[in-house]
């Protein structure tokens, strides 16, 4: 079954983040508010997706200051392939992402990359987090062979 971590209260290798304000559509200066996807930060959790240098996206927390990244983002502990997280504001990327970046990932080393995602993939990554390791593994033989148009199972 899913473990917990007793400091943070999630499984390390949660593959559901919780959700975002906003998410990035360019790349953007990692300090101070700013209107992003036409959300006005302030203190908000923001999936970064889009920078130069790959290697910083993930999520943040907005601050007046430097952003750092969120306390579920900011351990290679934190991040699998295939991690979703739902952005839940913004007029352009607002809905589903998870993470197309192969495993193992590092925090700091790895381009990480996101790709927009349903909410029937969403749940069904969800879902194969709650099941244990043998559980998972017949749950998405199971699932592969089910004809779910445009869904590509994590």
């Amino acid at each position: 079954m899913t473990g917990t971590d007793r400091i943070l209260g999630v499984a390390p290798y949660l593959a559901i983040k919780a959700p975002c304000a906003c998410a990035s559509t360019a790349a953007l200066t990692l300090s101070g508010e700013q209107t992003i996807d036409g959300v006005l930060t302030s203190a908000s959790r923001v999936l970064v997706k889009d920078q130069v240098d790959q290697t910083t996206n993930g999520i943040y927390l907005t601050d007046t200051g430097d952003w750092e990244r969120d306390a579920d983002f900011n351990s290679s502990r934190d991040i699998v392939q295939g991690t979703v997280v739902n952005v839940y504001g913004g007029s352009v990327n607002s809905g589903y992402w998870r993470v197309t970046t192969a495993n193992p990932i590092t925090i700091g080393t790895s381009n990480i990359t996101f790709g927009s995602t349903t909410l029937v993939a969403a749940v069904s990554a969800f879902m194969l987090t709650v099941l244990d390791d043998l559980t998972a593994a017949a749950a998405a033989a199971t699932l592969s062979v089910l004809p779910l148009a445009g869904v590509t199972l994590m």
